[in-house]
């Protein structure tokens, strides 16, 4: 059996690696009556997401501009006999939204995805990797190729950007320097009923295992299960360059708090702060540039469910939350401004059925890019994402 479920799971990696999505997906269904068999759970969804502004600020004064993006999303898991479990999730799409046109330090349309090649869609494999539960659960061993949030910086009613909020810093840590998927290691240990603790390495190269990577460590309150109170820190050991004397290198490190509570079974609240070294900045070599990453930031919000209004399937959210420019790095740059950029985000997602979503949302970004983006003026993005899982 064992064989079997090898076997297939490494026709898939070639498949994923060489193939366009549609060959994939043809390939896929094809062989889900095999894979049903050897008891191997199948979960899907597929995302689109339309787009526009009607002005832009990037380049020359203009009228606004529209994109659409689509994402596909398909993960196979199998329990194993002895506690443990293996994962294979595969992600494609097509489009890059509107950052071509839109400059901001909170991308306004998180479901991009750096899978995405172009205009190609090919299938590529953002998890992979195997787990096991030791001592009765209270352990649990990853590893693997692994997504950095999906195990650390969580948030209950912030990190579905498919269904939840679709600017990206409502739905994730963005100033934390981690790969999204990387070969890792991680450790989560249940010290007790109400706190869990978490570490994870994740390397930064592609070619070789050095210590150059990540490590993240992150402690849960769980009091009840109706909040989490997380807090984590983390390290980056690839080399930095400090604004003050760019002859100098080093790593960086921050830390964060993420807490979300649900006040009650209609309302749920969410809070995040994000905090990075300032001193220090990264070479884009493609553009021959030092980068100007945000250092810090915070953001607030709550999500409604429609039972208020006798709409049980429908929820409601909003969110205000800053990001900050290093302010260091005035010293690489005398034109760079180290202001706030502002982002509002309400959103309305209609529950059509159990397996189909619409979510109209608006997002408005004061002072975007902290006052560097190409032309001073606020955002306005409206837009509609539709969601479908099967």
């Amino acid at each position: 059996m064992r064989k079997l479920i090898a076997k297939i799971l490494a026709l898939a990696l070639v498949l994923a690696l060489i193939s366009p999505s549609q060959i994939f997906a043809q390939t896929v269904a094809k062989s889900i009556d095999v894979v049903q068999t050897i008891n191997i759970e199948i979960s899907s969804e597929g995302t689109f997401v339309f787009q526009g502004t009607p002005r832009d600020n990037v380049g020359k004064p203009k009228d606004g501009s529209n994109t659409e993006v689509y994402v596909f999303d398909l993960r196979l898991e199998k329990i194993l006999e002895n506690n443990g479990k293996v994962v294979v999730r595969f992600k494609g799409g097509n489009g890059n939204g509107l950052s071509k046109n839109v400059k901001t330090y909170a991308n306004a349309n998180a479901v991009t995805d750096p899978t995405f090649n172009g205009e190609l869609e090919l299938a590529k494999i953002t998890d992979l990797y195997y787990q096991q539960s030791c001592l009765d659960n209270k352990l649990i061993i990853s590893f693997g190729k692994l997504d950095f949030a999906s195990n650390f910086t969580g948030n209950r009613y912030s990190k579905d950007k498919n269904a939840q909020f679709i600017t990206s810093i409502f739905n994730g840590d963005k100033i934390i320097e981690a790969p999204a998927q990387r070969v890792a290691l991680n450790l989560s240990c249940a010290l007790s009923n109400i706190f869990d603790l978490s570490y994870g390495y994740y390397t930064t190269k592609t070619d070789h295992i050095d210590s150059d990577g990540v490590n993240a460590l992150q402690l849960t309150y769980k009091p009840s299960k109706k909040g989490n109170y997380k807090l984590y820190v983390w390290s980056n050991n690839t080399l930095h360059y400090s604004c003050n004397d760019l002859s100098k290198k080093s790593g960086t490190y921050g830390f964060g708090i993420s807490a979300d509570h649900e006040v009650s079974k209609l309302l749920g609240v969410f809070g995040r702060f994000s905090w990075k070294d300032p001193s220090v900045t990264t070479y884009d070599t493609k553009n021959n540039k030092y980068m100007v990453t945000p250092t810090s930031s915070w953001d607030l919000g709550l999500q409604i469910q429609g039972s208020v209004w006798s709409r049980g399937n429908d929820t409601v959210g909003f969110a205000v939350g800053q990001m900050y420019g290093p302010h260091d790095y005035s010293n690489i740059s005398a034109t760079y401004k180290n202001g706030a950029e502002t982002e509002f985000e309400f959103y309305y997602r209609i529950g059509v059925n159990k397996h189909l979503g619409i979510t109209p949302a608006v997002q408005y970004f004061i002072n975007p890019s902290g006052g560097n983006a190409g032309l001073k003026h606020n955002v306005f993005v409206a837009g509609i994402r539709t969601r479908f899982d099967f």
